[in-house]
């Protein structure tokens, strides 16, 4: 079945330039460079053919922006630099307020007929924003599916509604239930070497691991010369101190240079208790490596508790003297990870891009 889409963009002028944003996103806005953009977004309002959309876009393309169009929309010269326009399914919409007006309904403007009669309503509405005007050089259609394309890996076109295809997706059960180790390497398995491949070189000297086994020193490929200490919970092969992370008393102060907190703090019942400890073990100077899953299934093990999200975690670690946060993840590998998808069924383009607003990992490096 051939693909259809819809627009889904948010367009707002800042100092005569034209940029699309994303709402309540952390997402950095895009520029608009381009007169054929903003044709396309408009066409595909309406539209959702990719066809039907380039035989518009052929019709209107060269044609001069009717009277009609430019009387109408004159009204609203004086407000659309403090606009938001908002373009969805058969809706071309000003919000004079902002985002302010999508919550209170207040100064909204709704375009959509216009639009659909003339394809002309964007055009004319950011007329004095910087756009170089490039339409002439779409010439045939593969020029301007190239150019759907583009905006579609952009987010500003989507799937129309009712063409998405869920395929293997849409089912009640995951993929894999044990985090995608029947299929291969979990998702968070993959950012957690990354992460840990930026660290190594800065984990040294007195190590304490807490809810670490004695495999990981190798796993880690720390220093064969560093001294290596393991806390859990439980007693066991390799575990050097048993106690529960919440008790500062299992610890001398100041006694380790370094300590990893891996996949555990998302299992503490109150992990700013554990790292203030953790502030108190470390020497002055010295570094703390942990690392949370923010997007993977509940794993008891014996409980979960916490999800933090990146801001949250740089609250938490707020007291140490410098922080770095490292944040991976994007809208596929948060599902990857759900699911029970593994890495070997990603491509390294897939795993490496990153979307502020869906995190799978979140790590940080906190020095005391």
């Amino acid at each position: 079945m051939a693909k259809s889409y819809v627009s889904t963009a948010w367009l707002q002028v800042q100092d005569s330039k034209l940029f699309t944003i994303f709402a309540w996103s952390q997402r950095q806005a895009e520029l608009i460079p381009a007169k054929s953009w903003l044709t396309v977004l408009e066409i595909f309002v309406h539209e959702h053919s990719l066809v039907e959309a380039y035989q518009i876009f052929q019709e209107n393309r060269l044609a001069p922006i009717a009277e009609k169009v430019m009387h109408e929309l004159s009204q609203y010269e004086d407000i659309i630099e403090d606009s938001i326009v908002l373009l969805a399914d058969k809706t071309l919409t000003i919000f004079g307020k902002g985002f302010r007006s999508f919550i209170e309904k207040d100064l909204q403007f709704e375009l959509g007929s216009l639009s659909q009669e003339t394809y002309q309503v964007l055009l004319q509405l950011f007329s004095k924003s910087e756009l170089e005007d490039d339409r002439d050089s779409i010439k045939n259609i593969d020029d301007f599916t190239k150019l759907v394309e583009q905006l579609e890996k952009l987010g500003l076109l989507s799937p129309a509604k009712g063409s998405i295809d869920w395929g293997d997706l849409k089912k009640t059960v995951p993929i894999c239930q044990a985090f995608g180790l029947t299929r291969g390497t979990p998702v968070d398995r993959y950012y957690l070497r990354k992460f840990i491949e930026e660290i190594q070189p800065q984990v040294v000297g007195n190590i304490l691991e807490v809810g670490g086994t004695p495999k990981d020193k190798d796993f880690y490929q720390l220093n064969a010369s560093a001294s290596y200490q393991i806390l859990n919970l439980e007693p066991g092969p390799g575990v050097d101190i048993q106690g529960d992370v919440h008790d500062s008393s299992i610890v001398e102060p100041e006694s380790f240079d370094s300590v990893i907190i891996f996949n555990v703090l998302e299992h503490c019942y109150a992990p700013w208790i554990a790292i203030e400890n953790i502030y108190n073990w470390l020497k002055i100077g010295g570094k703390c490596f942990a690392m949370v899953p923010s997007a993977i299934r509940v794993h008891a093990t014996p409980v979960d508790y916490w999800r933090p999200l990146p801001d949250a975690f740089a609250w938490l670690f707020r007291k140490f003297s410098q922080t770095k946060l490292y944040v991976y993840g994007n809208p596929i590998t948060v599902i990857a990870s759900y699911h029970g998808i593994a890495v070997e069924e990603l491509t390294t383009e897939e795993l490496d891009a990153f979307h502020p607003d869906y995190p799978v990992a979140t790590c940080i490096v906190a020095e005391k």
